[in-house]
């Protein structure tokens, strides 16, 4: 007869605890796992990735949001770019299929057609797909990086667009976990700022503003007015941690990663590649984490945030006044033409409006032409004030004709033609208001000078000071075409481009050395002719004739008003 072994209940209860400790997949000895190699504890980097999770505010009128690339891949087809030649490599690609593709010379083309059709199916499909955020977490020396990157299906800027998009944020650490700094991408670079400057929610979670159409990253729902793009941001739609579905991602290289994560491999273009010159033009899809672009971001990221633009207090208000410039100047304006209309009354009141008697004296001539000067200025604000014409027949650039470059007016401010298809001239620096608007309200207080004029030797003052300042938009650019030599490498290098050709640096320095106006004709290395020419636009010259006309009315009145002073002497002598 066989005896049964009796098993004490704690002996059992230590079996049982000893299962959970070897089989929970968030404890014990999975606990202890590190699946991708890195050297962080699997958990670890949940714990951080949980705790630093942001809240993504978007500007009203946003179409793309943080998706799963998934839903870019089974849009697209794979084609391999080799000089001119496109060649199909893969008409239904795969997570797994991509991953064997490293090098930068394949891009995923959407089949759906241009942003409007892509935005549709988005919009269709959105709820369906949620909202992907990927998370890395990873170790710089001693210290922590928390990485969140996000996907969008298009990038809808002002300065490029182009298929695919990917942002990116980071948190730094130190070695006992106390958060340093965060850096946000913007465009081919970034910002950074304090931790504590950081807008958070609870203390960790922090805010971030994401540019409408271009996906740059603000710290601030003010930002975006000072920067080389005119973005803008805001606060109508808010992604909350809870909202988003986190994808922690392992490393690059086999099996650091689950095969979900194969496209990590993937060295190529997320988005079209229509001509060789849109890479360095920002008009193709980016590469991914860890590749191109965003190479340094994944293996040196804290070198990559350390060479970010460092913002602050100081910086941030400045770009509050730039946000609400319009408010703050025009608040400035009602103020001065109030006192001007509040002088007008009071002058009436006492019988000392002298504008008409002024007209009928011999000072009249001086006062027209200072009415014609106002007239020619009020005409410039509207036209061009600077114009950079070109014909450009390369192989990495071709302009269709000869077409403007460069356009500086009182309504867009500066354009640029980047010469990527039909997007034609596109505005790099605003002020949410048209210089035109600024300059105008000069018009108006000049006007209200003159309704309000006692004297004539203060309307030649008024004349005089007017016309001085009437040449300001011409000086301002002037000198900044002056200064373009040294502007022309840090937008190349802004733009993502490669090192600028000599003839490029040979035509900055004509036209600083003669900015009035000027040509340049040469062949640009081998890839073929470049012909440019520049001046100023008519809006300058009627800057410089109204400036002329106002100081001639201001010398006229003047004199007259010595003559008769000398006159009424000469009278009380006799």
């Amino acid at each position: 007869m066989i005896k049964r072994m009796r098993i004490p209940a704690c002996f059992l209860a230590i079996i049982f605890l000893a299962g959970l400790l070897i089989f929970s997949p968030h404890q014990g000895v999975i606990a202890q796992d590190d699946l991708d190699n890195d050297g962080i504890l699997d958990l670890k980097e949940r714990q951080l990735e949980s705790l630093y999770v942001p809240y993504l505010h978007f500007a009203a009128g946003e179409k793309f949001f943080p998706t799963v690339v998934s839903y870019h891949i089974d849009n697209s087809v794979l084609y391999l770019k080799s000089s001119d030649t496109d060649t199909l490599i893969d008409s239904s690609p795969t997570i797994a299929s991509i991953s064997l593709y490293q090098t930068g010379d394949y891009y995923l083309d959407n089949v759906l057609g241009a942003s409007e059709e892509i935005a549709e199916d988005y919009e269709q499909k959105k709820e369906g797909l949620g909202y992907t955020v990927y998370s890395r977490v990873t170790l710089e020396g001693e210290y922590f990086v928390i990485q969140y990157w996000f996907f969008y299906a298009f990038n809808l800027g002002s300065l490029n667009q182009h298929e695919g998009d990917w942002e990116m944020i980071e948190i730094v650490l130190d070695p006992t976990e106390t958060a340093l700094y965060a850096v946000y991408s913007q465009h081919f670079s970034g910002e950074r700022a304090s931790w504590n400057d950081v807008e958070k929610v609870d203390e960790t979670h922090p805010r971030v503003y994401v540019a409408l159409g271009s996906h740059a990253n603000y710290f601030r729902q003010y930002q975006g007015k000072l920067g080389l793009e005119n973005d803008v941001v805001g606060n109508a739609f808010t992604l909350e941690p809870d909202d988003l579905q986190l994808v922690l991602l392992g490393e690059k290289g086999s099996g650091n990663h689950p095969p979900s994560q194969d496209w990590l491999e993937y060295g190529g273009k997320w988005g079209n590649w229509a001509e060789l010159a849109d890479i360095s033009l920002g008009g193709t899809g980016p590469r991914g984490p860890g590749h191109g672009e965003n190479a340094e971001k994944w293996s040196d990221p804290i070198s990559w945030g350390s060479d970010a633009f460092f913002v602050n207090q100081t910086w941030f208000t400045l770009s509050f006044v730039a946000f609400n410039f319009l408010y703050i100047f025009a608040g400035i304006i009602a103020i001065l033409a109030a006192i001007k209309v509040w002088r007008i009354v009071k002058r009436k009141r006492q019988g000392k409006l002298n504008l008409m008697k002024i007209m009928r004296s011999k000072w009249s001539v001086g006062v027209v032409l200072g009415i014609v000067g106002i007239a020619l200025y009020l005409v410039a604000l509207f036209l061009p004030w600077y114009v950079v014409r070109g014909n450009i027949q390369t192989t990495l650039l071709e302009s269709v004709g000869e077409t403007d470059l460069v356009l500086i007016d009182g309504v867009n401010g500066l354009r640029v033609n980047t010469l990527q298809s039909d997007q034609g001239l596109t505005q790099l620096f605003g002020l949410g208001i048209p210089f035109a608007i600024i300059l105008l309200t000069s018009v108006v207080l000049n006007l209200l000078d003159l309704i309000g004029v006692e004297k004539a030797k203060s309307l030649s003052r008024t004349y005089i000071m007017s016309g001085i300042t009437s040449l300001i938009p011409v000086i301002i650019v002037l000198v900044c075409i002056i200064l373009l030599t040294g502007l022309i490498t840090p937008f190349a290098n802004a733009m993502g481009g490669g090192t600028v050709p000599t003839q490029i640096d040979e035509m900055a320095k004509e036209m600083a050395s003669s900015p009035i106006t000027g040509e340049y004709r040469d062949t640009l290395d081998s890839y073929g002719i470049l012909r440019i020419s520049w001046g100023l636009g008519i809006g300058s010259y009627l800057f410089i004739a109204a400036a002329i006309t106002k100081l001639a009315a201001g010398i006229i009145v003047r004199k007259a008003v010595g003559t008769e002073k000398q006159e009424t002497k000469e009278n009380q002598k006799s």
